[in-house]
């Protein structure tokens, strides 16, 4: 492999209309979501519709993670992007401080895991687990919500709390 190739992929939607319809959302979440980056002007434009008057912090949207091609995170699952974008944050500060971070996908009962194992590190979505290398896991994780929070800045976008760009900075200098 390339040593410049990416191992952790993602990407970050926001929705442009309601889930009526589970399985239409599945099957063509293209319908459903404005990928922040794909369509940056579009996606500034729904945000701020969507958004409360005085913040904009909560928009339902999805991520998706993909390890070597593995999916470990995307549609169906949706809620809001900077809620999800700070709990997986917060699973690699556990990962860094313990060996071992956790938390749920919000509001319901599916687990995000990230664990030290003999030789490496699993990372656990709902059902999905991938064998990951740690340290390259943890570093491409943080540089992606880097890089939606980076989205967020350079759009002012209005925020109810602070960005977490000196938090994913800090986790950075402490990747091994």
């Amino acid at each position: 492999m390339n040593p410049n190739t990416r191992r952790l992929t993602s990407s970050t939607g926001i929705l442009v209309q309601a889930v009526q319809d589970l399985e239409d959302f599945t099957d063509d979440p293209d319908k459903y979501l404005v990928d922040l980056y794909a369509d940056e002007h579009r996606a500034v434009k729904v945000w701020m519709s969507a958004g409360a008057s005085d913040h904009f912090t909560y928009n339902d949207g999805a991520i998706t993670l993909a390890w070597d091609g593995i999916p470990l995170l995307g549609v169906p699952d949706w809620h809001d992007i900077c809620t999800l974008w700070t709990y997986l944050v917060n699973v690699v500060e556990g990962y860094l401080a313990t060996g071992r971070g956790a938390s749920f996908f919000p509001g319901q009962p599916t687990p995000i895991v990230l664990e030290r194992i003999h030789g490496g590190a699993l990372v656990t979505i709902g059902d999905t687990r991938a064998r990951v290398d740690p340290s390259t896991f943890c570093r491409e994780l943080l540089d992606e919500a880097g890089r939606f929070w980076q989205w967020v800045e350079r759009h002012d976008i209005p925020l109810y709390g602070e960005p977490e760009l000196a938090r994913i900075d800090q986790m950075q200098a402490r990747v091994p």
